[in-house]
């Protein structure tokens, strides 16, 4: 009805041509029509109504052109009732919301410039005195300079808001990612190239001739944006055709990266993440079974929910700044979590499909990252009793050296002193017998509690201990030891214990007469060989300490090699994470 009644004016009015007046009319409708496609797309939207108030508008700008005397009015008040509309779509395409302070912001100053002033304006505006010569029955009094300097305010705050809105708009094309610049782009374009005439117009002279050319690019955009969304529809769905032919390759297994790879591409979205779920831990995990922690809420809109943030595995990435999880389920089963860019929500249809096609294969990928998180769980475990281990050792070693051995030491002290008094030769004789046998007691314990745990290990570190267990050692060893920083309890006794046991071979069963301990730290790696020169042909599995180590330096996810050949020495390597 106001397309038509924008026409009947347009006519009764006689100043506008036909072909101009009817292409205004079909640009309307086309915001009527592409308002309706956009509501059925997505009823929640706001982008849709947004359209068709934005086409409602254009029509009502007309309103002023009748010459019913109560309704001039009303069409002197919508002399640029599009322009509000018009801001607030742009702004918050493709979601229908705005996204920021700054953008509501440029969405009110929009809407108070057009409604606002056009409504102290009428009150100053004598339009009698205009060509048509309509009555304005609000007016009251006329004052042309006010009026006047009342229109150059708000063309120049109009280029303001335009500017803001360029802005806002190269911003935004700035940060999108690549499936949110394949819906933006057509509205975009439109949007960027109206508001950059609306801006220039605002700036240049009333009387300019540019003003005319300006205006009729802000109309071209205008007719063009719902072009732009209408065109918008099959870039949203642009691949959807390709989606069965990537998702065929689903028939086979695929590694993690590789899955996530295809299904990436089918949804045209490199952010793409996947965690999958496990229900024994009630938490998701990543494709490597490592935890990846997603805040979910529930989006009814959309029938999925919105990630709230993210850590774990793959966390971090670039692009990620926030998402929308697609939740995937198969038989009420919870399997996994899409996360992907939250344009890919203005095509559900395609998100469902590659939801469905992949269900199986996520299900699949489920299982063997909850076995690689369970086997993740066993390192960690043994690696806590590794640490346990140690640190008993440690209480052991201190409750030997604080305990028994200063009662020792104190006894020893008291014999000695009863020894010095006066008795006969056969008592003293006794007691010296028995300092002597406390002297060895003694020396045996310091011994026990240097090989359970070595205090100079816990207090000088690594390549400290092992030089003063070399010191000690009745054969030529040579340590060769570089720049080795401070690390873990753990790696550290695990790497002393294997030089330890190794050097203690070499003495006692190998016939050595030179070992070679070198201890090196590179790259977040600690590596501790042992190398002798005797008859070699030692065997890992034959029941020596060095196999517990082995199992030891495993549980921390290093390993342990032994290489010796008969008659050619030996050599006992020990390699250990040490970051």
């Amino acid at each position: 009805m106001l397309g038509v009644g924008s026409l009947v004016f347009k006519t009764q009015d006689g100043s506008h041509p036909m072909a101009p007046a009817f292409a205004g009319l079909a640009g309307g409708y086309l915001f009527l029509a592409a308002g309706a496609v956009a509501h059925f797309r997505d009823p929640g939207n706001r982008v849709g109504p947004l359209m068709v108030l934005a086409g409602c508008g254009y029509f009502a700008e007309d309103v002023q052109l009748t010459t019913i005397r109560w309704l001039f009015p009303a069409g002197l008040l919508l002399a640029q009732a599009s322009t509000g509309p018009l801001t607030h779509l742009v702004l918050a395409f493709p979601d229908g919301r705005l996204g920021s302070r700054a953008q509501r912001l440029l969405v009110g100053a929009a809407y108070a410039l057009t409604l606002g002033l056009a409504v102290l304006r009428i009150w100053f505006n004598d339009t009698s005195q205009l060509p048509g010569a309509r009555e304005n029955p609000l007016f009251v009094w006329s004052y042309p300079p006010f009026v006047e300097a009342l229109s150059l305010a708000q063309a120049r705050l109009g280029a303001l808001v335009a500017l803001g809105v360029l802005a806002t708009l190269a911003r935004r094309w700035w940060r999108a990612s690549s499936p949110r610049r394949r819906v933006l782009a057509p509205v975009f374009l439109t949007g960027i190239v109206g508001a950059a005439a609306s801006a220039t117009s605002g700036l240049t002279a009333p009387t300019s001739s540019l003003r005319a050319l300006l205006l009729w690019v802000y109309l071209a955009a205008f007719a063009l944006l719902p072009l732009g969304f209408l065109a918008g529809v099959p870039r949203m769905r642009l691949g959807r055709t390709d989606v069965a032919t990537v998702l065929a390759r689903l028939a086979e297994p695929l590694p993690p990266a590789e899955l996530r790879d295809l299904l990436a591409r089918a949804l045209g979205d490199p952010s793409l993440r996947i965690a999958y779920w496990r229900p024994e831990a009630g938490a998701f995990v990543d494709g490597e079974g490592q935890p990846f922690a997603v805040a979910l809420t529930d989006d009814g809109a959309h029938g999925g929910v919105t990630l709230g943030g993210v850590t774990g595995g793959v966390a971090g990435q670039a692009g990620a700044a926030w998402q929308t999880a697609r939740l995937v389920e198969r038989d009420g089963r919870r399997v996994a979590a899409l996360l992907h860019d939250p344009a890919l929500r203005a095509d559900p249809r395609r998100l469902d499909a590659v939801v469905v096609a992949a269900g199986l294969a996520l299900d699949n990928q489920r299982l063997a990252a909850e076995v690689r998180a369970q086997l993740a769980e066993v390192r960690a475990s043994r690696g806590r009793i590794v640490e346990a281990a140690d640190a008993e050792r440690r209480r052991i070693e201190r409750d030997l050296h604080d305990g028994a051995q200063q009662r020792l030491v104190a006894t020893r002290l008291l014999l000695r002193m009863a020894r010095d008094l006066p008795a006969s030769a056969e008592v003293g004789a006794l007691l010296a017998r028995a300092a002597d046998g406390l002297d060895l007691a003694i020396a045996q314990l310091r011994e026990l509690a240097r090989g359970i745990h070595p205090a100079i290990l816990t207090d000088a570190g690594l390549v400290a201990a092992v030089d003063a267990l070399v010191d000690r050692l009745p054969v030529d060893v040579r340590l060769l030891a570089g720049e080795v920083p401070r690390l873990s309890g753990a790696v550290e006794a695990s790497a002393y214990f294997v030089v330890a046991e190794a050097v203690t071979n070499a003495l006692r069963h190998a016939q050595a007469g030179l070992v070679i301990v070198e201890i090196r730290h590179d790259a977040g790696r600690l590596r501790a060989a042992v190398t002798d020169d005797g008859v070699g042909g030692a065997d890992l599995t034959a029941g020596t300490g060095l196999l517990g180590l082995r199992d030891r330096l495993v549980a921390l996810g290093g390993t342990l090699t032994v290489d010796s050949p008969a008659g050619r020495g030996t050599t006992v390597a020990a390699e250990l994470p040490a970051g």
